[in-house]
């Protein structure tokens, strides 16, 4: 879920570049990221992003963008988690870079898609794939911060038993599926967790349905701002690697 002191940066080849150019970018891996807040950037930041390792008796984690193709990436993480088994480890994720600082009721869509797979994994594997965006009252804000006001979580995936902040208060039908839905605080900011009925491996679908759903259902205003808007794995205990196999957003 978090922090942004993680922040390390993958970008996407810009829209400028020349065709020659842009496809000796576009040809172009990532580097391997295996420090606690390592990074590469462009359109996305790829964030490491370890920021609950020190809760883990032992291991480790690295993640690498692996292709670009326009406005999709593919990318993967592999990890290794002992101890702290109810504290998470780490959010090695996709973080949006463009198109944020609107409001709710000035953004008319989030389309976003998202293939992936879990390989690898152990079976004493406890983890959650997820969406993260994080609403603020200052538009030049960035995520988890004393400004943040809601963090917004679409759980596509729960393994082994993980669950969100706070507790379950009903279900939310967003975009034809029932979601369980969950609220928490964290720090200073409300947390609302969409959490699906059974993992959901490709997902395409518009993400502004789960913040009218809360505008409309739990009182969140429409003039909150969207500032970040990310979405990775959460491991709490156990072995796997995340592979997406096509990723793409975007706000407008």
């Amino acid at each position: 879920m978090k922090s942004l002191t993680t922040l390390l940066a993958f970008a996407l080849a810009t829209v400028l570049a020349s065709p020659v150019n842009e496809t000796r970018v576009l040809e172009k891996r990532g580097a391997v990221l295996t420090g606690q807040f390592a990074s590469e950037s462009r359109r996305f930041l790829l964030e490491n992003n370890l920021w609950g390792q020190s809760s883990a008796t032992s291991g480790s984690q690295s993640s690498q963008v692996t292709a670009v193709n326009g406005n999709s990436i593919t990318w993967h993480t592999t990890y290794t988690w002992v101890g702290g088994n109810f504290n998470v480890k780490s959010f090695a994720n996709l973080d949006l870079r463009v198109g944020l600082g609107k409001s709710i009721s000035s953004i008319g869509s989030i389309p976003t898609s998202w293939s992936w797979t879990y390989s690898s994994a152990s079976s004493g594997l406890v983890a959650d794939v997820s969406y993260d965006l994080w609403l603020s009252n200052d538009p030049s804000s960035s995520g988890a911060s004393s400004s943040s006001t809601f963090e917004v979580m679409v759980w596509l995936s729960t393994r082994g038993g993980a669950g969100p902040a706070g507790s379950q208060i009903g279900t939310a039908s967003v975009n034809g599926v029932t979601w369980k839905l969950f609220k928490g605080t964290v720090s200073t900011w409300t947390v609302f967790s969409f959490v699906a009925p059974n993992e959901i491996t490709n997902y395409n679908s518009d993400l502004k349905g789960f913040l009218n759903f809360l505008v409309s259902n739990q009182g969140v205003p429409s003039s909150q701002f969207l500032v970040q808007a990310q979405a990775g794995t959460e491991p709490f205990i156990g072995s796997a690697t995340l592979t997406t196999n096509s990723y793409s957003i975007s706000i407008n």
